[in-house]
This record gives C-alpha cells, sequence and structure tokens, in this order.
C-alpha cells in the first residue's frame, strides 16, 4: 500500500494538468500564449510531483530504518536482561563460596572501611552485615589486632602483598592464631584503591577432626588436608606454583638459579650522608614462575617459610649477590661496588653457620665486606636477640654492615639498639606515609631522627612516595630514603 502511495499522487497530479490545459485551450488567449502558460503550469505541476514523490520515498526509507533500530533495541534489550541475570547469578555463586569458606575476607578501602566482607568475618567477630559496611577497619577488628597490621596496612596500599602470622583477638575475648594475608587491588598498582584481608585461624586451633574429613565451627566449615592444612593456604599455594609439589619445585629454583635479583635504590638527602657509602640499594628477590605467570612480588616467601627454606633462600641471594658483583668487577674494573642491604629472616638470624658461610663467599669473590649490610626488621630483633649479638658480633668485624629494619612497627624504643651499634635504622614506611598529614607520625619521626644523631646511626626513610614527604624529611634531617618516589625496583644492574 505504501509503495502506491507515490505512484498515486503521481497520477493526480498529471490528471490536473490535462485537465487546465483543456480549460485554457477553450480561453480566448492566443496559441503563443496557451503554449507558454502550459509549459509554465506542466513545469509547477511536475516540481510538485517531484517533491511529493520524494517526500514520500524518504517517509517510507526512514520508517524501515525506525523499524530496524527498533528491533536492534529490542535485541540490545535482551541481551541486557540476559547479562543481567547472569550477573546477578555469578554474584549469587561467588557470595555462596565465600561465605562457605573458612577464610574471613574483607575488602578495605583507602580509607581503612569495611566495603565488602564475608559470612566467616562477620561471624568470627559477632558482627552483622550492617555493622561492618562502612566502618573504620580498627573498630571493627579491635585496637589490638589492627596495631599489630598496620604496618602490614601501610605496605599494602603501596601496593605491596604481605602476609604474617599474629594472635587474632575476636571481640568475645577468644585469642586464635592466624595467618593474615593483605592482597592489594587492583594487583601491580603502586596505590591501589584498596585491599582484601584475608585471615585463615591455623587447622590446630581448631578441633580437628582425622584427615580428609569435613568439621563445622559454628555455620563455617573447615576442610583441612592430609597435613591439616586450611583450604586458604592450599588455595594460595595452587595459585602461586603450578606444580603438584611446592616445596620440591622451590628447591629446584634454588638449584637451578630460577630466583631473579632485584634492587631499589637508597638516595642520601645531604651530601655528607652518603660520604664513604658510594651508591646504596636494598635487595629484592623475584621468583621468575611469578614474572611469567604475573603474580604479585614475594609470593612464594609464605610457602618457603611453611616448609622451611628462608634459610637456604637467604644463602642463594649472598650467593649470588657476590657472584654478580665479581663478575661486574671483571668486567669493568672502574666499577665501584655499592652497598646492598639484604634483608636476613629469622630462620637466618638463628643459624650459627650462616656467619662462617658469609665469610667464604666473600673469600671465595675476593668481594670486600664493607659492601654487605644485612637488614634485620625489629620484630626479628626483639625475638632473636642473642642470635642477632652473636651474628653483629661475627660479622662486623670483617666490616659488614646492619640495618634495623621496619623501626617503630612494633614500639619505638631504643633500648635494644645501644649494645648492638646498628649502623642504620630503617623507619617504618606506615609512619613516613603520614608525616605529611598526621603530626603525631611527625613528630615521631623527628624523635627518631634526633635520637638516631645522638646514638651516631644513620636514618633511612622507607615507602618515600612524594616530594612533600621527602622535602619534610630533609628539614627533619633523615639521612636516606627510599621509595617509589625515589626509584622503582628492578633487575639487579638496571640503577647501578
Amino acid at each position: 500500500m505504501r509503495k502506491l502511495l507515490p505512484l498515486a499522487g503521481v497520477a493526480l497530479t498529471v490528471l490536473l494538468g490535462a485537465l487546465l490545459l483543456v480549460t485554457i485551450y477553450f480561453t480566448l488567449f492566443d496559441l503563443q500564449w496557451i503554449v507558454f502558460l502550459a509549459g509554465v503550469l506542466f513545469a509547477a505541476v511536475a516540481a510538485t510531483a517531484s517533491q511529493a514523490s520524494k517526500a514520500q520515498w524518504m517517509i517510507a526509507r526512514r520508517t524501515r530504518q525506525l523499524q530496524r533500530t527498533k528491533e536492534a533495541l529490542a535485541d540490545e534489550a535482551a541481551r541486557r536482561e540476559r547479562a543481567s541475570q547472569a550477573q546477578i547469578q555469578a554474584e549469587a555463586c561467588l557470595q555462596l563460596i565465600n561465605d562457605a569458606l573458612p577464610v574471613m575476607i574483607a575488602y578495605v578501602d583507602r580509607d581503612e572501611r569495611c566495603r565488602q566482607h564475608n559470612r566467616a568475618f562477620a561471624q568470627w567477630g559477632r558482627h552483622s552485615g550492617g555493622e561492618i559496611e562502612g566502618r573504620l577497619l580498627r573498630d571493627v577488628i579491635g585496637a589490638g589486632v589492627y596495631g599489630q597490621l598496620k604496618p602490614r596496612i601501610a605496605e599494602a596500599l603501596t601496593g605491596r602483598k604481605t602476609q604474617g602470622e599474629t594472635g587474632w583477638r575476636r571481640l568475645d575475648g577468644e585469642t586464635t592464631d592466624c595467618t593474615v594475608t593483605l592482597l592489594p587491588f587492583p594487583p601491580e598498582t603502586e596505590r591501589p584503591p584498596g585491599f582484601y584481608l584475608l585471615v585463615a585461624a591455623h587447622a590446630e586451633a581448631w578441633s580437628a577432626p582425622p584427615a580428609a574429613a569435613v568439621e563445622s565451627v559454628g555455620d563455617v566449615l573447615v576442610v583441612p588436608n592430609a597435613s591439616g592444612e586450611s583450604v586458604y593456604l592450599e588455595s594460595m599455594t595452587e595459585q602461586l606454583i603450578s606444580g603438584a609439589d611446592p616445596r620440591g619445585q622451590l628447591v629446584r629454583a634454588l638449584q637451578e638459579d630460577h630466583f631473579i635479583l632485584f634492587t631499589q635504590k637508597i638516595r642520601p638527602l645531604a651530601p655528607a650522608a652518603g660520604d664513604g657509602d658510594g651508591d646504596i640499594a636494598e635487595v629484592l628477590l623475584r621468583l621468575q614462575e611469578e614474572e611469567k605467570n604475573m603474580l604479585p612480588p614475594g609470593g612464594f616467601f609464605p610457602i618457603a617459610e611453611r616448609y622451611n627454606l628462608m634459610e637456604e633462600i637467604d644463602r642463594w641471594v649472598v650467593r649470588n649477590l657476590l657472584k654478580w658483583c665479581a663478575k661486574k668487577r671483571r668486567d669493568n674494573r672502574a666499577w665501584r661496588t655499592p652497598l646492598y642491604c639484604v634483608n636476613l629472616c629469622g630462620a637466618t638470624l638463628c643459624d650459627a653457620g650462616f656467619a662462617p658461610y658469609v665469610e667464604g663467599e666473600l673469600d671465595r669473590y675476593a668481594m670486600p665486606a664493607e659492601s654487605l649490610c644485612f637488614e634485620i626488621a625489629e620484630p626479628d630483633l626483639l625475638d632473636h636477640y642473642r642470635a642477632v649479638h652473636s651474628l653483629m658480633h661475627a660479622l662486623k668485624p670483617r666490616g659488614c654492615r646492619f640495618t634495623a629494619d621496619a623501626f617503630g612497627s612494633v614500639k619505638v624504643s631504643f633500648a635494644s639498639f645501644r649494645e648492638l651499634k646498628f649502623d642504620f635504622i630503617k623507619i617504618d614506611g606506615s609512619i613516613i606515609q603520614n608525616i605529611v598529614r598526621e603530626r603525631s607520625d611527625l613528630a615521631k619521626t623527628r624523635a627518631i631522627a634526633a635520637a638516631c644523631r645522638n646514638l651516631g646511626v644513620r636514618t633511612i626513610a622507607e615507602f618515600v612516595e612524594s616530594d612533600e614527604t621527602l622535602a619534610l624529611l630533609r628539614d627533619i634531617g633523615i639521612d636516606y630514603a627510599q621509595g617509589f618516589g625515589i626509584g622503582k625496583p628492578g633487575p639487579i644492574g638496571h640503577s647501578a
């Protein structure tokens, strides 16, 4: 019907034109005027007919386009509805899995407010969901546990995954030993908008049935494996290492040198601070498996600690660091060896054979002991004071230097440092990150700097990220700075 409308319009126009021509013919005009007026009339009628036809054609075309658009919108609405239903189902499935996990899970934003959590997290502290969302983490988990986690929270908010053991005190007064992991999200981000807090109670904390059995603690299921490991640790191991034998894979990585040495620059803040030291850098460690699978750096450490491999890893670092330095010096005799800061774990501190091993490797590669500075975290210093004293007594006369790392993370006290004579004190990053906005942390940093000057110990500020923080540290009198604002970690030699 729509196709006949333009033709009908044209036919009607032609008919009217013919009638007009007949009318003109029977008037008294001369033939010339009749022909002229007929031509004008025909042109006008033809133009009108053309416009009408074109309008009808455009209307038909727009009608077809509108119909196609309507059909496309209907398809899009159907797809949106299907996607919405799929998302609802996926979220319900994820929530079901989260609520079934024995691991306490919560997402915390940069303001340290809880934004998401699972049922285990709420039940552990006897909270309801409405009492957690939007509240400060400190208020949810209690000041005691929060004080232990604060240094790790500061690291997580700089994009670094952290993990450790702590006594998790519930709000009902009971305390359970737990493994606490903080996962920055999104990963591989320097300043993530938040982090996931995962807390797994140790298997021995439960009334564990025989292996492979399933038990219930309240409404939370705990499924221990044959060795009593929690579901959480098992899943993290599977994520990190693709093989079925994580210990064997780490042993092979040690034997076949599958680790990678990274360094991060430590910059002097005053010209006199670096006199005699040359370049300074902290030595970090990466596993090739991490690089290949885009996993967070250092994720293998909890597994290495679980299988008592940290001492071997510390020895691998010392051996391969000195080996790399010796080769670098052979290739370039003008190269000056930097001062490399190497982190030591608690197990290595208690290893009586570590000091002789270091001396043997120094002799083997003919490297100066002054190129090594061993970093000892303040918690390990407090836990293994006698072992640290013995290690420093053995290696300091040789020329090795020592740094007290994460100072202030537990408490601010210099009682342990008067006898040990550390060369450097590294102020904990959780303090440094807040000196711009927290007057108490700024005052604490000033006090540490003043006390260190009186003791003749040089200070290093870690987690330095901004020029404003750097200016404050210079004003306070801090000797060195380290952090993403100074230089990002990279393979050894990238900035040496």
